[in-house]
């Protein structure tokens, strides 16, 4: 199965498992990022795949000298769809450190809101943990993983809620006004939101993609809202039509990068069936 996936070579050996006490035999491919994708959909895709028995391990490595074309072995597209779902899950997870980066940031943000820092507003979009959080809500919703879908879509309320609450609190010690007044208008806020959302789709199936710098843009177009709302909640809020505006903006730039991510993962070949299958083995076993 491997070899007709097109990896070159393939090594197997057995081991004592301690435990259940017994042999296993351990498969190690070295192959490119779409070998190994095409290698993994055919195996979850058999009968005998038992995931309560076997187990599959999938490692990033520095490098791979062999007779491959390097070419070939380099091919950073597309990471098996497993890959991304646990990537995801892992960025999701509601942990003191991730309430501790989420809350830094924030109020970083609401300080360089006050200031007009652009030093500050970048430093702090750099650890808002915002971007995985649409990608898995609309990931999960997209492969029908609907316990990924509601964990990122709770951990995206919890850092909105984190958000507001940094900009009431560093509101509480600026007694001049906000001087950050460059908010887009939801039309623009689409524009800019629909190319974030399919770079950020694309980087999340690729090993070479430069997730941390979309990610910047993505964490100011998203959190500027809520630390908006936590300053007006002390220093006031201004006309109804700019509230509905700003407000629109923000519900614009969620559902728009995660709706543009979802086709991206439809684009790149990323099946909710891979998901599927696999998970119906899991059930069905365990």
């Amino acid at each position: 199965m491997a070899q007709a996936a097109g990896v070159g070579q393939v090594g197997m050996y057995d081991v004592f498992v301690h435990g259940p006490n017994r042999l296993k035999k351990v498969l190690s491919i070295e192959t490119s990022t779409p070998r190994a994708k095409a290698f993994l959909d055919a195996l979850f895709a058999t009968e005998w795949f038992d995931p309560t028995q076997d187990s599959v391990t999938a490692r990033e490595l520095r490098a791979i000298f062999a007779q491959e074309p390097m070419a070939e072995v380099t091919r950073p597209v597309v990471e098996p769809a497993l890959d991304v779902l646990q990537d995801l899950w892992q960025l999701s997870h509601l942990t003191p450190s991730y309430i501790g980066r989420a809350a830094g940031a924030a109020v970083l943000l609401a300080h360089g809101m006050f200031e007009n820092s652009a030093v500050s507003i970048v430093v702090a979009a750099l650890f808002l943990p915002f971007l995985p959080l649409v990608l898995a809500v609309s990931f999960g919703l997209w492969v029908r993983d609907r316990a990924l879908a509601i964990q990122g879509l709770r951990a995206l309320s919890v850092s909105t809620i984190l958000s507001v609450a940094a900009g009431a609190v560093v509101g509480l010690f600026h007694k001049e006004p906000m001087q950050f007044h460059a908010f887009e208008p939801p039309l623009v806020c689409l524009a800019i939101s629909a190319v974030i959302g399919i770079a950020a789709g694309l980087a999340s199936a690729d090993d070479a993609g430069r997730r941390y710098l979309i990610g910047v843009a993505a964490a100011v177009q998203y959190a500027v809202f809520p630390v908006w709302v936590g300053i007006c909640l002390i220093h006031g809020f201004p006309d109804a039509a700019t509230i509905g505006t700003r407000i629109g903006s923000f519900a614009v730039n969620i559902a728009t990068i995660a709706g543009m991510a979802t086709l991206a993962y439809a684009w790149a070949g990323m099946r909710p069936r891979e998901i599927s299958r696999f998970q119906r083995k899991r059930n069905a076993l365990g």
